[in-house]
């Protein structure tokens, strides 16, 4: 894309783009400290492109390049539980645990001395004798078939060298035995400059924005996009939870999400007042302006004349077209509900494949039959 020519609207795909709120990394025991430089041009940039990076980001998600996960996956509280979890991710001696040094170990003694360092300078440090974790860990990966594991460990090797090198110690193992390959990255709570680790929801998107960076350096497509720039308005339900109701159902007992979303769905379609939450008016007026910017995209690549833009403009309009619609779970509930409310005749007159309505109404379920009486 020719800068000059200023095609994009840069404004507009910058909002949308806008990574989330949550977390300062200006305040003590809460910031991920990003050095300049390193392998690959470095750590992620704020939220500031040309139109040639722009372009090139816009391309990478609407062809839905594959998105990179950095997790947090636990807390490790003491030597004790920290060498447990070396052992874990060692495959208690089966694998090669790589540390900030550029050691290469394999021997449990070996990883339990650096729990034991971990731990006295973590004690060291707190003055207060408060409870806090020795120790946090990562899983950093692709979806399946996206890269091979090499490729996979020689960015996360990078990534936690521009993240920590210099200030937290870690230590870094490849896992392949499942059905794609993954790092686990072990990160000392406590750095050398009296600062923690300890990454808010901005801190992490800064992660993964950090991780895709690198894996692009290495030739693999990947983006670290926020869920609602791909027009995902529907949480993910968090790996705790499904854990939880794992060990719930290992005891007779069960969680059961899709209930408690029923009960919801049927709170709001039962009450008197419809009124759609505060969240959800949010993440609809979220979600126009997100659409809209790519919509504006597509009119101003169509109207250079130009093959190649115009090819884009029409990838942009399938990729709106195939969003998801902008409601909740419990609004995409309640509105089933009500929809098989209605009288027999209605729903058979009804046209098929009728979409939910959109515009200001979107996410809003029909009103109820015995209210308009």
């Amino acid at each position: 894309m020719r800068e000059e020519e200023g095609v994009l609207p840069l404004p507009s795909l910058m909002e949308a783009w806008r990574p989330p709120a949550g977390g300062k990394r200006t305040l003590r025991g809460a910031y991920v400290r990003i050095k300049p430089g390193g392998s690959g041009g470095g750590a992620a940039r704020p939220m500031s492109m040309d139109q040639a990076e722009a372009r090139a980001k816009l391309e990478r998600i609407v062809r839905k390049a594959p998105e990179v996960m950095v997790k947090v996956s636990g807390k490790q509280y003491g030597a004790h539980h920290v060498a447990e979890h070396f052992g874990y991710v060692a495959r208690h001696g089966k694998l090669a645990v790589r540390s900030s040094e550029g050691e290469i170990i394999t021997e449990p003694d070996r990883l339990k001395a650096i729990a034991q360092d971990w731990a006295m300078l973590d004690e060291a440090m707190n003055e207060h004798g408060r409870e806090r974790p020795t120790s946090m860990s990562l899983v950093l990966s692709m979806p399946g078939g996206s890269t091979d594991a090499e490729t996979l460990h020689d960015a996360a090797q990078a990534f936690a060298r521009i993240l920590f090198e210099g200030n937290h110690a870690y230590m870094l193992a490849l896992h392949t035995d499942t059905d794609h390959p993954h790092v686990h990255l072990t990160v000392a709570t406590e750095g050398a400059d009296g600062t923690r680790f300890n990454p808010r929801k901005a801190d992490l998107h800064h992660m993964r924005e950090t991780f895709a960076h690198e894996l692009r350096a290495r030739g693999v497509a990947a983006e670290a996009t926020p869920r609602r720039a791909r027009g995902h308005v529907q949480k993910r339900v968090r790996s705790s939870a499904l854990h939880l109701d794992a060990r719930l159902g290992a005891e007779g007992r069960r969680l059961n999400l899709a209930q408690l979303n029923e009960l919801r769905a049927q709170s709001f379609v039962r009450g008197a007042d419809q009124e759609r939450r505060a969240e959800d008016v949010m993440a609809l007026a979220r979600q126009k302006q997100i659409r809209g910017a790519y919509a504006e995209a597509a009119v101003a690549l169509a109207a250079t004349g130009k093959p190649e833009d115009r090819a884009l403009g029409q990838e942009i309009a399938g990729f709106l077209a195939a969003m998801p619609p902008a409601v909740s779970r419990r609004l995409a509930r309640a509105r089933e509900i009500l929809q098989s409310e209605r009288p027999p005749q209605e729903r058979r007159n009804e046209p098929e494949g009728v979409s939910p309505p959109t515009g200001a109404d979107e996410g809003r379920p029909p009103p109820h039959r015995d209210r308009e009486r």
